[in-house]
């Protein structure tokens, strides 16, 4: 490029994509008889303080080291496209502009209303704009949540932000899911998450199913067959005896009879035997070591339930869950994402089960007890989100033992995002202290139900 020719320099640092390319260098050939070059560099700016604006110029740089465009971006606005998910995000308007530390995109909202942002991952991006001298404008989505992407370059919620580049970034327990990788980037994991189920504790059993604890259900069954074998043999051999010796100062036995035959024997209580025939003796013999054998086992099981309070069969893991039947909820198709394409036959029943409701149905259901709660398990063992149970539902809910799956939490920035690298650098800093621990309890006590929390 003729370094004289300054207009093809301001035509190119004008293009509506350069800022995407901060570090670019043009070499200029001079009219000079060594054949000596003339290097620029560009430089990142928002010097007026005016919205959604990036003033660009082109500066001459030293040949040995051309400054980095990151290390100072001297204002220039960082777009941001989040919700408010606490402890990760959390937002609100403030009347002191001195408080602030974000402002709202334009093309969000016009009003130039002083923001505060806070939680465990805009805390990173609070500490990379201040050490890269940096701002943030924010946008929210509280509707579409965390969206979808599709195959032809769209999409809506956080992940479609990013993908129309109508953000630069997305931050909200985001995870490396496979399609919006097609047209964005992901930063270094941030955290640990688990996807869990909260679930209804097991309640007690009704009195009146006590007496039918001591049996399983096959043994049930296995007995009620037992009874009616028996009942039958002893009325056909009262019948066939009968026929035998006609005794005169007795009258045929009635099923009913033998029926009462066979209560007698189970309840170990005393029955009429006869004795006057081998093939009776043989048959009330047996009968009656067959109901000893009933009776003291019922009695023994049923010793052993009244011991304890009977509950209903707990919900402790995943597979619990799929044979359950019980539908789970949650606010948003995210939340299965990573399940989709699973082999397993009962994360596909999982999938099935699911359901997507708003926070007055699941605040509705944590009273009535008939449906599950699909939230995150953080890594430093807080359940999010926990804003539609409140102290009461709480202690009638809990988690599961495992996880349904676990995750990296990410944040999704553009595919030429010229800062992800620096913001990577920044991540693996802030893990490697282990200041995540402090902000994420710190973030728990301001902005979550500490009661629901502990009893959860």
């Amino acid at each position: 490029m003729d370094s004289s020719n300054m207009t093809a320099l301001d035509g190119v640092k004008n293009h509506p994509n350069i800022v995407e390319l901060p570090n670019t260098i043009f070499v200029c050939p001079t009219d000079r008889e060594d054949d000596s070059v003339l290097l620029y560099t560009m430089r990142l700016s928002n010097n007026n303080g005016t919205r959604g604006t990036v003033d660009v110029s082109i500066w001459p740089t030293a040949v040995d080291h051309p400054p980095d465009a990151i290390d100072n971006m001297r204002g220039t606005a960082i777009r941001l496209c989040t919700l408010m998910y606490p402890p990760y995000v959390y937002y609100s308007e403030l009347t002191d502009p001195e408080q602030a530390n974000a402002r709202y995109d334009p093309k969000y909202k016009q009003d130039d209303l002083p923001l505060f942002l806070d939680g465990t991952e805009v805390m990173l991006l609070l500490e990379f704009c201040r050490k890269h001298n940096c701002t943030i404008e924010a946008s929210f989505d509280e509707v579409s949540l965390w969206g979808e992407v599709f195959d032809n370059h769209t999409g809506t919620g956080l992940l479609g932000a990013v993908v129309e580049r109508r953000a630069d970034i997305a931050m909200a327990a985001i995870y490396f899911w496979r399609q919006p990788y097609k047209f964005a980037a992901y930063v270094l994991p941030i955290s640990r998450s688990g996807i869990t189920v909260l679930v209804p504790k097991p309640r007690m059993l009704a009195p009146w199913r006590t007496p039918f604890l001591s049996f399983s259900g096959y043994l049930w069954i296995a007995v009620f067959i037992a009874f009616c074998v028996g009942a039958l043999a002893v009325w056909l051999i009262e019948k066939v005896r009968y026929q035998i010796l006609r005794p005169s100062n007795e009258t045929p036995i009635t099923i009913s009879d033998a029926m009462l035959t066979m209560i007698g024997f189970y309840m170990e209580q005393s029955a009429r035997m006869r004795t006057d025939m081998a093939s009776c003796v043989c048959l009330f013999t047996s009968l009656l070591f067959a109901g000893f054998m009933v009776g003291n086992s019922y009695g023994g099981g049923l010793a052993g339930v009244m011991t304890l309070p009977q509950y209903e069969k707990p919900i402790d893991t995943t597979r619990d869950l799929a044979a359950s039947g019980m539908l789970f909820a949650g606010g948003a198709l995210s939340w299965i994402f990573s399940m989709l394409q699973s082999p397993q036959p009962y994360m596909q029943t999982l999938v099935k089960n699911y359901r997507i409701r708003n926070d007055d149905y699941l605040s509705m259901h944590t009273k009535t007890l008939d449906l599950g709660f699909v939230g995150e398990r953080t890594e430093f063992s807080h359940f999010v989100p926990s804003d539609f149970v409140d102290n009461e539902a709480s202690t009638k809910l809990q988690l599961l033992k495992d996880d349904l799956y676990w995750e990296s939490v990410t944040a999704i920035v553009t595919k030429t995002s010229p800062f992800r690298h620096a913001l990577d650098d920044l991540i693996m800093q802030v893990k490697q202290s282990g200041i995540q621990h402090y902000w994420e309890l710190s973030m728990a006590n301001r902005y979550l139900h500490t009661t629901s929390q502990r009893n959860i």
